[in-house]
């Protein structure tokens, strides 16, 4: 459901078998998981069987938000590169951001992109996966431009 007054969306998960009948509605039953409130700006990505994926943010600078809706708990927060996330079945592969320092060295583009006034970030190929919520970072990295 849209936020009344604000940016993004709050979204009601509610079970089946409490409630067989599908609602018209957009007020919250009892029993129903809300995920979002009016503070927060949640763009839906996608659900995957029981998984929720999040885009959050209002600016260029997005954080993914993943939730297990069986155990109605956010198992991944974090920025991420919203232009190259690839959603299957399994998992989520992403960029996200690593604690790496952007230098000369690793990010060609630094000398271009501090000129124009943004900030390089290191970021790093990264897998999510449904079944396990864990996510696994692997070796590639790359420089991006962020705000």
């Amino acid at each position: 459901m849209p936020n009344k007054d604000d940016a993004g969306n709050s979204y009601i998960v509610r079970d089946k078998a409490a409630h067989p009948k599908a609602a018209c509605s957009t007020k919250a039953a009892k029993g129903d998981y809300v995920v979002g409130s009016a503070d927060d700006a949640f763009y839906l990505l996608k659900l995957v069987g029981s998984t929720l994926l999040i885009d959050s943010g209002t600016g260029p600078d997005r954080e993914l938000k993943i939730f297990d809706l069986k155990t109605r708990k956010l198992v991944y927060s974090g920025g991420y590169d919203s232009d190259t996330i690839a959603i299957d079945t399994e998992g989520a592969s992403f960029w996200t951001p690593s604690s790496a320092k952007a230098t000369a060295a690793n990010c060609p583009d630094l000398a271009q992109i501090e000129t124009n006034g943004l900030t390089p970030v290191i970021d790093v190929q990264a897998r999510f996966d449904f079944a396990a919520n864990t996510l696994e970072k692997g070796a590639e990295t790359h420089c991006r431009a962020t705000q």
